[in-house]
């Protein structure tokens, strides 16, 4: 048998994963558009086996088969957690993409996390291996991200994804300088996850097929306190376009001051700046008389990919809540979870509510306590969370006004927006501050919490809709991250055309063009280095355009597709033409 081509028992070994894939996973694969012959951006996670020639003679080939199934059977759960797809298996290997068929804004960091998720996963089996079996057996990770061309659905692989590139090949080829039990990423990947994990610098890797050689990264863990994954590194700007929007806040804060809660939806397309909006209000508060802030701040994020994760959005909350880092052990978060509790409540109180906040933590129960919550029905543990939590709410609130912010909304599980509708009137208790940020997606769970408040707050209730930058302010913009007014004005007119006031398409064009050396420093200021029209859409961008039109309906998708052939501006005949269809 060829060394490296695929066998049955791995075209079985993938068709049996694919299949084992959630029910929700697999039918938002289904429904994703992908096309044969379609480039995409995409980062390939390529996991193997370490000196597996070595183990399959040690083992036999019926053994070597059974402990490959354990081994991937193993891993997969971490690679659809972050909703990646198994595109193939050969041998010891296994390829996941993540950007095909389903399209995320921040697929990188998903399958760096997914990465280190099946290195996890692999640890206790590695372990009992070596210590039952003599088996030494270990895996390593690598991730890298590019584009890739689609190839047609393999419908003997129950719907996997094909597709061909140096994006794959480059991936694979970084085993050879990654440790055992590691994830080693390009420097194509580092740039997106930079903020978000710990990386020791590796040097650099010869990849035959590549121009040069390809920087590689070692990833530690992820940070305590992820850095913003926007903006450019280097440059900065005060907040431009949005003083109406911040005196808006400013006065939510002192009314809540005065005793009086509220509520506010902030609310805007991607890139609108709306986190960058709450960081100026808070950092706009005066202090309070003993130094500390005026408001007790609590900010959730509701993850991309924790839509399926029953009370994420709540649990990080809490988590929030009592100041602990995501990468606390479990007896780090206990301990700051009593000692808190302990602060506000009698001891009986506090140990009632220290039960089903552990459980909502998935912290370790006692035997006892552990079969009492076990023993509720789901609608009456939802319950119990709910209680728990507003009486810690309430609890903190009694000492100082509190802002709670429900940081990217519409990622929420539905199970945290249910609890979560049923905690506003909160605001009619206590001087407590409601702020939901969110995109403007109707169909999204987070979006009944922004229906619920709509309903049920009235006039306690404040709406700010962050709309495009006007191009005076653009160019305030661009002239303040490249810290010149004299900009060459083929370089301003082109990312005011790319950007069309979008905050964050201003910085990520920017990033473009100075990675590209399109623009170059030159006595102070900025000069254009060659065809400034001869660009292409940043990566960082791709990635969340492409998200987003892979949910509009097919229909419209196709209009797309048809349009962007056309060209940027065109008389609505020619696309109706093209389409085969009459105005109406």
């Amino acid at each position: 048998q060829p060394v490296r081509a695929r066998s049955p028992a791995d075209e079985a070994r993938q068709s049996r994963l694919v299949a084992a894939a959630s029910e929700p996973l697999q039918a938002k694969a289904r429904q994703a558009p992908v096309l044969a012959g379609e480039r995409r951006v995409v980062t390939v996670l390529y996991v193997d086996v370490v000196d597996s020639t070595a183990l399959a003679g040690q083992l036999g080939d019926e053994r070597w088969a059974v402990l490959l199934n354990r081994i991937f059977d193993r891993i997969a759960p971490a690679i659809y957690q972050y909703e990646g797809t198994i595109a193939r298996i050969l041998g010891d290997s296994l390829w996941a993409f993540f950007g095909a068929p389903i399209a995320h804004e921040d697929d990188p960091a998903r399958a760096v996390r997914a990465g280190l998720d099946v290195l996890d996963l692999a640890g206790d089996l590695v372990t009992r291996l070596r210590h039952e079996e003599a088996i030494d057996l270990r895996l390593r990770a690598c991730v890298h991200t590019g584009p890739v061309i689609i190839g047609p659905p393999d419908r003997e692989l129950s719907g996997a994804v094909t597709a061909r590139g140096s994006a794959i090949n480059v991936a694979a080829r970084l085993k050879f300088a990654a440790e055992p039990m590691t994830v080693l990423i390009s420097e194509q990947t580092h740039r997106f996850v930079a903020p978000l994990f710990h990386v020791n610098p590796r040097g650099h890797v010869e990849i035959k097929g590549q121009p040069e050689p390809v920087r590689i990264y070692q990833v530690q863990r992820p940070r305590e306190r992820p850095e913003p994954t926007r903006g450019l590194a280097g440059l900065t700007s005060r907040m431009v376009g949005r003083d109406r929007e911040l005196a808006a806040l400013l006065q939510l804060s002192q009314t809540v001051r005065a005793g009086l809660g509220r509520a506010v939806i902030v609310s805007g397309e991607p890139g609108m700046g709306k986190t960058r909006l709450i960081a100026e209000w808070r950092a706009a508060l005066p202090p309070a008389a003993d130094g500390a802030e005026t408001l007790h701040w609590i900010v959730g994020h509701a993850r991309s990919y924790g839509q399926g994760v029953p009370y994420q959005l709540l649990a990080d909350l809490v988590r929030a809540t009592l100041g602990v880092s995501e990468s606390a052990d479990d007896a780090q978060v206990r301990e700051t979870l009593e000692s808190l509790l302990g602060r506000l409540f009698p001891a009986a109180e506090a140990q009632e509510l220290c039960t089903f906040l552990c459980h909502l933590l998935d912290l370790p129960l006692d035997l006892a306590l552990q079969a009492q919550v076990d023993r509720l029905e789901p609608l009456a543990l939802q319950t119990q969370y709910r209680e728990t939590v507003r009486r810690l709410l309430l609890a903190i609130a009694s000492r100082r006004p509190l802002a709670l912010v429900l940081e990217d909304l519409h990622w929420s599980d539905p199970s945290s927006i249910d609890l979560l509708q049923d905690l506003l009137p909160l605001i009619s208790l206590a001087p407590v501050l409601w702020c939901m940020v969110t995109r403007l997606e109707q169909a999204a769970p987070g979006w009944r919490l922004v229906s619920a408040a709509r309903q049920s707050l009235g006039d306690s209730l404040t709406e700010i809709s962050l709309m495009a930058l006007s191009e005076p302010d653009s160019r305030t913009l661009i002239a303040n991250l490249l810290q010149i007014e004299a900009l060459p004005d083929p370089v301003r007119r082109l990312i005011l055309d790319k950007a069309e006031g979008n905050p964050f398409f201003v910085e990520e064009v920017i990033r473009m063009l100075i990675d590209r050396r399109l623009i170059v420093p030159q006595d102070g200021g900025w000069t254009a280095g060659s065809d400034l029209h001869a660009v292409e859409i940043p990566d960082n961008l791709q990635g969340l355009l492409t998200a987003r039109i892979d949910r509009l309906p097919e229909d419209v998708r196709q209009t797309l597709r048809v349009a962007a052939v056309i060209g940027r501006q065109f008389p609505l005949k020619v696309l109706a033409q093209v389409l085969g269809e009459a105005l109406s």
